[in-house]
């Protein structure tokens, strides 16, 4: 394992109960690609700015100290606040067991992927980061994407991921501009708001996440299918596989399945199926 070299203001080990693997949980998906992410790719040291309830910007890192493990430094804020944020991010709670037992009947490499710490997908400080970053995916490139979560996080949010009452206070007309959301504004300021108004996240963005079914995601305005589903993997439901057309680009060259066929594979997965998929493509 390679040692940690940063250095904070504090400095602590948090310990999980479950064997994760930071460097294939950063490297599940997309995510630590966008702002304000960082991985140093030869330290294995995973970093971010935060705005902590004491008001402050925050740096934060971690890496990991052994299967279960991780040391993580902070330029301030308080152990509790930065121990809860660094459990989100690496899914640390999460029991693999069901999981494990479903993939022992049917791939034994993909249960030793999960047995060795793979399984989990890097996730926002918050619900609402996650949220914010998937309406980001929709309807256009990569680079877009890329470019969208930036402004939010600098226009925005001051140099942090802006929480719901940021987004309100911007409103449509800063975020279409300063952000270049366009025809994103207007949902993400309408969802926020029922959001906000039902009760499924909290002024700092915090979901209520056994009241985020996918059933209340779709009804949110510009969350279609694909956001519900990949929302939903972020709260660890695995049993549908998001689909886009990069999903279905991959089905169709590797698997011979169309686009309406999908939800049928890895049937007998249950509410694995995603698992089985994404950590087999991972071999592919």
């Amino acid at each position: 394992m390679i040692p940690c070299t940063v250095m904070g203001t504090i400095r602590f080990t948090v310990t999980g109960r479950h064997q994760v693997s930071l460097r294939s949980t950063v490297n599940s998906h997309g995510w630590v690609a966008l702002q304000p992410w960082i991985w140093n790719h030869e330290t294995e040291v995973l970093s971010r700015v935060e705005r902590v309830s004491s008001g402050p910007l925050v740096e934060v890192s971690v890496c990991q100290i052994d299967t279960s493990s991780y040391s993580v430094t902070a330029s301030g804020g308080g152990k509790n606040e930065i121990e809860r944020l660094v459990r989100r991010w690496l899914s640390l709670d999460w029991d693999p067991a069901e999981a494990l037992q479903t993939a022992s009947r049917f791939d034994t490499y993909v249960e030793s992927l999960i047995k060795n710490g793979s399984g989990r997908f890097l996730r926002g400080s918050t619900f609402f980061e996650d949220y914010l970053k998937t309406v980001c995916t929709v309807q256009i490139n990569w680079k877009g994407t890329i470019r969208m979560v930036q402004r939010l996080v600098i226009e925005i949010g001051g140099g942090s991921v802006p929480t719901p009452l940021d987004i309100l206070r911007a409103g449509e007309e800063d975020l279409r501009l300063l952000a270049s959301l366009g025809f994103r504004a207007k949902g993400i300021i309408l969802s926020t708001q029922m959001m906000l108004e039902n009760g499924l996240i909290d002024e700092q963005g915090n979901g209520d996440e056994q009241r985020l079914s996918y059933g209340n995601l779709i009804k949110l305005f510009g969350v279609g299918d694909y956001a519900a589903r990949h929302l939903r993997v972020l709260l660890h439901d695995y049993s549908q596989i998001p689909v886009d057309s990069e999903v279905s680009k991959f089905f169709l060259q590797e698997h011979n399945i169309e686009k309406k066929d999908i939800d049928a594979f890895g049937e007998g997965w249950g509410a694995y199926r995603f698992l089985a998929y994404k950590l087999r493509r991972s071999l592919a």
